[in-house]
């Protein structure tokens, strides 16, 4: 019997449980941290979203594409290498021009760089060394970068910036992004989104005469 005075609320079973006492079952807990999971995924896909994420979602139809630069002047950086552990190597902008630089933006998260960097390696590899190809990986984790690299091998420099400072620069709406640089250091153009082996080869003809 229950003691007189005690307050109770009932129960979806329809038994009475006093008030005081009402406990939540595991199923309710495993909801709980399940909700908090799912809150917490959703918000850093959210901000990855924001911050270059791939040109699958991240940029429209009209963003994709050549253009000419709304300036020629490049964005200085100095940054390490991909595989660096640290800044001991930091490669400059200015220890690359001299010959035309073609600086690939790109991202582990970035889907259609699973298709460009192929490409680009191809045609890096068989330009040979009179265009400069540099890889800078963009708002990304070193680990998933690796990886990426790993599979999809390079045959050309790959740098680290996890802040985005070189794709803040050129206000990218998305990735991946190629901006071509003349061996003078001017920016002679950027490309929006995945190049193939024939529209690189075609922008290197058009641009530097390659």
């Amino acid at each position: 019997m229950f003691k007189a005075g005690t307050r109770f609320v009932v129960a979806m079973s329809g038994a009475a449980v006093p008030s005081g006492r009402v406990r939540f079952g595991w199923r309710f807990r495993l909801l709980v941290v399940l909700a908090v999971a799912i809150t917490a995924f959703a918000v850093l896909g959210i901000v990855q979203t924001l911050h270059y994420s791939s040109a699958k979602t991240g940029v429209s139809q009209d963003q994709l594409g050549f253009f000419k630069p709304k300036s020629a002047t490049p964005v200085a950086f100095s940054l390490p290498q991909l595989t660096a552990a640290s800044k001991a190597s930091e490669t400059t902008l200015s220890e690359l021009v001299g010959k035309p630089v073609v600086l690939n933006l790109w991202a582990s998260y970035c889907t259609v760089c699973k298709s460009e960097t192929p490409a680009l390696t191809a045609v890096a590899r068989s330009i040979g060394d009179r265009v400069t190809f540099v890889g800078i990986d963009s708002a990304d984790e070193r680990g998933p970068a690796l990886a990426f690299e790993h599979k999809y091998p390079t045959v050309y420099p790959q740098l680290f910036d996890p802040g985005a400072i070189v794709a803040d620069g050129y206000g990218v709406p998305g990735l991946p992004v190629t901006v071509f640089i003349s061996a003078a250091g001017k920016v002679v153009g950027e490309n929006v989104g995945a190049l193939t082996v024939a529209s690189l080869r075609h922008d290197l003809s058009t641009l530097f005469g390659q």
